[in-house]
């Protein structure tokens, strides 16, 4: 049996997934800092709630992995102050000279509810 070279070459490429050693896979370095904010309070004022993140990268980085999670919960029938700060920094050198992309991603989700039920003033507001 003869095998003309398309043949041959289009066998090869059909089979190289098959070797995971012919094809090297791509893992990027990141950063996930999911921050949620949830405040439930009888003050009229509205909450302040902060989420400070910083993310830096040491250049050189291959499959390195940086991850935060913070939930906070305040009910209050006054005022509520929601303060988050976070500072990531991922690296960790190249692997046979093969660097990644840093990526970062930092999802907040700030919830600001007033709760008549929180109200220590509120039934005086429905008297005449």
């Amino acid at each position: 049996m003869k095998f003309t070279a398309p043949l041959a070459l289009f066998s090869l490429t059909t089979l190289l997934p098959l070797f995971p050693s012919f094809t090297p896979a791509v893992k990027a370095c990141t950063i996930v800092d999911a921050t949620t904010q949830v405040a439930i309070h009888g003050s009229r004022t509205p909450a302040q709630q902060s989420n400070d993140i910083t993310t830096d990268n040491e250049g050189d980085c291959f499959n390195n992995t940086v991850v935060g999670n913070t939930t906070q919960l305040g009910i209050s029938p006054g005022q509520v102050v929601q303060s988050n700060q976070g500072d990531y920094t991922v690296g960790g050198g190249a692997v046979n000279g093969l660097t990644t992309p840093n990526i970062t991603v930092t999802p907040e989700t700030q919830v600001d509810v007033y709760s008549p039920a929180h109200d220590p003033e509120f039934l005086n507001h429905l008297r005449p």
